[in-house]
């Protein structure tokens, strides 16, 4: 790895100096992360194509950008390792409209503290963006509640709805996995056509420990502050860089490398 983990939390914006490799670091580092790091498609949008590599995944972080889940927690994951953490790379399946999604589909990480695991994710977007205890049972998100209940060998997590429903989100195989298992998956969601992935560009990122959140999309700004609703602002293609820049942190020069 040419990165150096002091690049990457001076990226993220958090100071470990003394701190043991504890939950309420963990807690700090997944919101910092979230908060400072945009989960983002323009290197697939512009078929610049991305990798699962923890080197490039890291050295992309570092130099100001963001990625998806393959990029984000492969990189987090690494981080987390260097400073001490017991983490494993960990295979979701994604609830859509049409059910669960196949394996490898989205990567996570699984964080063991004095052996009870912890469910961590930078890479979701809009999710729950503090660590979740991987046992059943109802638990406190931020910036929504997340239940997880065990389910064929894993753990189906969910996230409470504005409309007090529970709504399946991911589905968590806790075996053990490395970064080369999700690069078949990674080339898929990046080369066949028709996916949301390559349509239509998008940024996201938190902007405050209580959920707050600022979403870039093609033609629309959303804003949200806490657990709210969002608030849509059509914008104009052309303001597209500086939104990206102002609200995302993102120079859109930079994100033609």
């Amino acid at each position: 790895m040419t990165v150096v983990r002091a690049d990457y939390l001076r990226r993220i914006g958090i100071h470990v100096a003394g701190r043991p490799a504890d939950l309420d670091l963990l807690r700090d580092l997944q919101v910092a992360h979230v908060i400072a790091v945009p989960f983002e498609n323009l290197d697939v949008f512009h078929r610049r194509g991305v990798d699962t590599h923890l080197a490039s995944s890291a050295a992309k972080i570092v130099d100001s950008r963001g990625g998806w889940c393959f990029e984000l927690n492969g990189a987090f994951g690494w981080l987390l390792r260097e400073l001490g953490y017991d983490v494993a790379y960990v295979s979701c399946r994604v609830h859509g409209d049409d059910g669960w999604g196949p394996a490898l589909d989205h990567c996570a990480l699984v964080v063991r503290l004095d052996g009870d695991p912890w469910f961590v994710d930078v890479g979701f977007g809009d999710a729950c963006m503090v660590p979740v205890p991987l046992r059943s049972g109802d638990h406190r998100g931020v910036p929504r509640p997340v239940q997880v209940r065990a389910d064929d060998g894993g753990f189906v997590l969910a996230e409470r709805g504005v409309d007090g429903e529970w709504a399946d989100q991911l589905h968590i195989d806790p075996v053990p996995r490395t970064m080369d298992e999700f690069t078949p998956r990674s080339t898929y969601l990046q080369t066949e056509p028709g996916l949301m992935w390559t349509e239509k560009p998008f940024a996201t990122r938190a902007t405050a420990p209580d959920g707050s959140r600022v979403t870039l999309r093609n033609g629309v700004l959303r804003i949200r502050e806490g657990a709210g609703e969002f608030v849509d602002t059509p914008v104009d293609p052309a303001e597209w860089s500086s939104l990206l820049r102002d609200h995302v942190g993102i120079d859109d020069l930079a994100s033609r490398r």
